[in-house]
Parts: structure tokens; C-alpha cells; sequence
């Protein structure tokens, strides 16, 4: 019955729509099927960091994908949420897919998978590109760089694009504007280094970039892994505001063929996210 319930309240959640950048080249065919990192069935774990002004903050409260949003920010130390976000890559029909010609997936939102919101990513031989989570506080992100780099990967290629976005995603925070505003994004992989991550010691090339627009300039550090895809993301907002994206894990060869599956994984996390917690 509880997932009935909340298949329900799936179904009518919010759909994200991915937007095109210009240079970005995207398959017409075998769209999910030649993906090397983010195949059918993978789950990618993130945790987070916010820094305001030099403090470290946490989400006590984090819902909805429209201007006027719930969130809620708390102190690190004071943080008992233990929030985290998963991406899923889950197999869906062509007919249901939401973002045409690009791998559809899910973000949710750890301890209580009780939402998801759906977007899309780009993997090919020419680029990968990957839209952020964007629902409550991480609205912020629309205001930096999408995650996207250019194959074959070299240090010192540079590549540029832009994209508009409406003022339903401002917000005092990450910077306010009326009507459309422009982001024009310059790309550079800077350096291939070895980093520590949650997963071991990784090889990633670093990617720096930035969108200029009338808000002023943010800013968004890569670090992508030709294993993992994107394992550390540092973003900074036109306003000064930072938030880092960490991955922990990736979990492969999980069964997400349809709705229901990915209902049934979500909530045996929840059931063990509540095991562990007791």
C-alpha cells in the first residue's frame, strides 16, 4: 500500500526538462546503449558542502523546484538530515522519455526517497554533459556552468557555449534578475591530477569554467574521472556562495528497468537508511 502511495505522488512530481547548449552533440540513436559511465542501472551517491560567508552549511529542510521553494540552511555541526542525493540511470521507453535524444535520470534525495526529479545527461564520443540537480536550495546551480566536457580529453582544449534561463530561478542567495538571463560559458581542462576521493585515489582531469552573465560571473571546477564521470564539482555562485558536490559511491548493475523498480530500490534505502540510524 505505502508504495502505491507513493508511486502516486511520483508520477505527479515535477518534470525537469533539459535544456540544449549550441556545441553540445547529441546521438540520435543507441543513446543509452553506448553510454561508457553512466549506464542503465548505475547509481552515483553525492554528498554536499554549502559555504556562506565562510561557514559550512548543511540543509535542514530542502524541497520543490520553483521560485519560493522551501530550504532551510543549518550549521554543519548542528546537521542531524545527513542529506545525500543519488543519480539513478534507470531504462526508459523512448515514447516516455522526457528529454529527447538524451539518457534520462533520476535524482533522490537521501534519508527520505519520498521525490524524485527527472532530467537528462549526454554521454557519446564527443562530450559528456550532465544537467545538476536543481530542486529546493540547489535551484542555485542553474546559475554556474553545466557540468560538460569535450572529448577527446586534453590538457589545455577550450571550448564556450551559453544558454538563457528565466527569472524563476533567482534568488537572493545566488543572484536576482528580470526576465531571461544570458550565460555565456567558457571551458578549459587545465590539468590531469591523482585525487583522493571516498573511492580511492582517482585520475581526473580538471575543467575549469565560467558563466558571465548581468548577475556577474560564477564559476564551476570539474574534476572528471574517466572511470566515474564527474567525482568532485565546486561550484561559486555570482554572489560569492560555494557548494561542492562529492561522490561517495557508485553502485552498478542495479535494477532499474521500469517505474516500479526504481520505487522498490528507493525504498529498501529508506528501510536501510532507518536500520542504520537506529
Amino acid at each position: 500500500m505505502k508504495l502505491k502511495i507513493l508511486i502516486l505522488s511520483l508520477l505527479l512530481c515535477n518534470i525537469a526538462y533539459s535544456q540544449q547548449f549550441k556545441t553540445l552533440v547529441i546521438e540520435k540513436q543507441q543513446v543509452d546503449e553506448n553510454n561508457q559511465i553512466y549506464k542503465m542501472g548505475n547509481a552515483f551517491v553525492y554528498d554536499y558542502e554549502i559555504i556562506d560567508n565562510g561557514e559550512r552549511y548543511k540543509l535542514s529542510v530542502n524541497k520543490g523546484m520553483h521560485s519560493g521553494s522551501d530550504f532551510e540552511l543549518i550549521k554543519e555541526d548542528l546537521d542531524t538530515t545527513n542529506l545525500k542525493i543519488q543519480l539513478l540511470v534507470p531504462k526508459v521507453n523512448t515514447k516516455a522519455r522526457t528529454n529527447k535524444n538524451q539518457t534520462e535520470i533520476f535524482y533522490i534525495f537521501e534519508p527520505n526517497y519520498n521525490s524524485f526529479n527527472r532530467t537528462g545527461l549526454v554521454e557519446n564520443s564527443n562530450n559528456t554533459w550532465i544537467h545538476p540537480p536543481r530542486e529546493g536550495f540547489f535551484r542555485a546551480l542553474e546559475t554556474c556552468p553545466f557540468p560538460f566536457v569535450k572529448l577527446p580529453l586534453q590538457v589545455g582544449k577550450k571550448w564556450s557555449d551559453k544558454m538563457k534561463i528565466s527569472n524563476s530561478w533567482s534568488h537572493e542567495k545566488w543572484g536576482v534578475w528580470n526576465g531571461k538571463l544570458m550565460l555565456n560559458y567558457d571551458y578549459e581542462i587545465v590539468e590531469k591530477i591523482k585525487l583522493k576521493t571516498a573511492m580511492g585515489d582517482l585520475e581526473c582531469f580538471v575543467i575549469n569554467a565560467s558563466a558571465n552573465s548581468d548577475i556577474g560571473k560564477a564559476y564551476l571546477k570539474m574534476y572528471y574521472s574517466e572511470m566515474y564521470g564527474f567525482i568532485r564539482l565546486e561550484y561559486t555562485m555570482a554572489t560569492g556562495l560555494q557548494v561542492n558536490l562529492n561522490m561517495e559511491k557508485c553502485c552498478t548493475g542495479n535494477d532499474f528497468n521500469d517505474l516500479q523498480a526504481v520505487l522498490t530500490y528507493m525504498m529498501k534505502c529508506k528501510k536501510k537508511n532507518r536500520g542504520e540510524t537506529r
